[in-house]
């Protein structure tokens, strides 16, 4: 274990924002930033990328807070099978509602891209892979999960449907299909955004 006291250069804006949120934590600034990163390195064990987990972290708990839940797969696959017309078609109303006000929030928070996009689906449907395949002027997000019933793929189908809209994506063609969604949004492949 190094016992020598180190000095990182930090950025005044970084040290800004982290003064503020340490005062506001009511932490000393440098507990607060050896805390920050301690939790980041501990993370960092399990998955590298740690702005995606970061990321995922933040969707989870906006996602909570706009009324979702986390639910087993194979129950909620049944209990959609088992549900009648009537019943399905007011969780489809929901959904929407939830997609549209959750798509919203998160378009405020990180901005209108794909990436962000990509990034609520693994969240929001984690039974299904989700990844983008960008091509010229447009991208297309594909996600998929091969023992999905069809009804949970159509009600994420909804989903994907009202996040693009309300994170003003400019979707050209969605094809829902039993266990598969592609949605293709036009727009310059590095940046695709609503703009």
């Amino acid at each position: 274990m190094l016992s020598a006291k180190r000095f990182i250069p930090i950025s005044e804006s970084v040290l800004a924002v982290a003064a503020k949120l340490a005062e506001r934590s009511g932490i000393p600034l440098r507990d607060f930033i050896e805390s920050v990163l301690a939790e980041v390195l501990k993370a960092m064990q399990f998955r590298s990328n740690v702005i995606e987990v970061i990321s995922l972290s933040d969707l989870l708990d906006d996602l909570r807070r706009v009324g979702g839940v986390v639910v087993p797969k194979d129950f909620i696959y049944k209990f959609l099978e088992s549900m009648n017309d009537e019943l399905f078609s007011e969780l489809i109303d929901e959904v929407r509602k939830i997609a549209s006000w959750y798509g919203t929030l998160v378009k405020v928070k990180r901005g209108p891209d794909v990436e962000t996009l990509r990034l609520v689906l693994n969240v929001w449907m984690p039974d299904m892979n989700v990844s983008i395949v960008r091509s010229g002027s447009s991208v297309r997000l594909i996600a998929s999960a091969s023992k999905q019933p069809a009804r949970a793929t159509e009600l994420a189908g909804v989903i994907v449907e009202e996040l693009c809209k309300s994170l003003d994506l400019k979707v050209k063609d969605l094809i829902v299909e039993k266990g598969i969604i592609k949605v293709e949004i036009e727009g310059p492949a590095g940046e695709v955004s609503g703009e």
